[in-house]
């Protein structure tokens, strides 16, 4: 009987115990640029990003808007001008320049039919060019 049980055993002496080597998930790791990104953005992704002088700017954001009001029905919009840290009169001259343009993103996501309530705007002095960033609260 005991030659029995050894036999049935016997198998099984190969095989390792599971741990959490065996049981964990096999997750991706992050490419650098990924890694790159979200620091630079302060581990908020833009939901848009748009270049001075950029001109026909309406249709992707209202893509954009669209599907992130899909998701989330109440979601808010900010609308962020941000401009390099730079001397107080370059940074603030840098993002004079860029409320125009902020303005106009600001205005169309309200005509995309957003509340006026939920869409902000903000001026920053970070980043390494001057940019238009759209974030959904």
């Amino acid at each position: 009987m005991r030659a029995l049980v050894l036999l049935a055993v016997l198998p099984l002496a190969a095989c390792s115990l599971p741990g959490r080597e065996t049981l964990a998930a096999d997750p991706v790791a992050p490419q650098t640029q990924d890694i790159a990104a979200a620091a630079a953005f302060t581990g908020r992704i833009p939901l848009v990003t748009i270049q001075p002088n950029t001109v026909g700017f309406d249709a992707p954001l209202r893509s954009a808007v669209e599907q992130a009001l899909a998701i989330k029905k109440d979601a808010a919009f900010e609308v962020a001008a941000e401009a390099p840290q730079a001397a107080p009169d370059a940074t603030a001259s840098a993002l004079q320049s860029l409320a125009p343009l902020a303005g106009a993103v600001a205005q169309s996501i309200r005509d995309d039919g957003v509340a006026a309530d939920h869409v902000s705007l903000a001026a920053r002095a970070e980043g390494q060019a001057p940019v238009i960033l759209v974030y959904v609260k």
